[in-house]
């Protein structure tokens, strides 16, 4: 039968030893490494396509042996990430192909903690392309809007400009044209009657003078 004091003495071994392997097993849950931000951040929505995707972690990760895998689904089921993520200490960054179609995208990740345990997650985030809107259509205006005359307008009205038609004078020359074509034609006949009356006045007086000189000489004739 054991003493009072070996029993006190056994009784507080076992319980060291069993906070000790409570410890041990506690301890390695709680060194996990965990996602504390990325790049675009969780659930956003963001304008443009990124380049690429940045995760950080809380401690730093195990590099090295390809420990590290990152995709990025887009909205069509493809996996846009280009190559290998590069680890750089607590983060890791992973490059995408360009101009993938918007929506939302899911980033999947998996890494080896700083405690040697592999970790993984996901998260989305959206691309919403900012919307090109139309300039609205002017609206033409009701109000009645007196014309505005050309430099010529003037000058074609009054008749003084190029190409205008003259005013007054413009309409009577055909008349004034007619006229004074009726004048010209009427000198033209009296010129023409009166020459013609000479003539015939002329032709007359030689005819009286050969009548007159034939009865002289037939009258000096019988008086010889």
């Amino acid at each position: 039968m054991l003493s009072p004091h070996r029993s006190l003495i056994t009784a507080l071994a076992t319980l060291v030893l069993a906070a000790g392997l409570t410890l041990a097993v506690a301890t390695p849950a709680q060194a996990h490494d965990e996602l504390v931000s990325s790049s675009p951040a969780a659930n956003s929505t963001i304008t443009d396509s990124p380049a690429e995707v940045t995760l950080t972690f809380s401690g730093e990760l195990i590099a090295g042996m390809q420990s590290a895998a990152v995709e990025v689904i887009a909205p069509d089921g493809q996996n846009i990430a280009t190559d290998a993520p590069s680890e750089d200490g607590t983060s890791i960054t992973q490059r995408l192909t360009p101009d993938p179609p918007a929506g939302t995208f899911t980033v999947r990740w998996k890494v080896v903690s700083g405690d040697g345990h592999p970790i993984s997650g996901e998260y989305t985030y959206t691309i919403e392309p900012i919307a090109v809107t139309s300039s609205p259509t002017a609206t033409p205006s009701t109000a009645q809007q007196t014309p505005v005359p050309s430099p010529n307008s003037t000058e074609t009205s009054a008749g003084s400009g190029y190409g205008g038609e003259t005013s007054g004078g413009g309409a009577a020359f055909p008349i004034i044209a007619a006229a004074g074509g009726a004048i010209i034609l009427g000198g033209v006949v009296v010129a023409v009657l009166m020459v013609g009356r000479e003539r015939r006045r002329r032709d007359r007086a030689d005819a009286a003078r050969a009548a007159h000189d034939t009865t002289a000489g037939k009258e000096s004739t019988d008086e010889s």
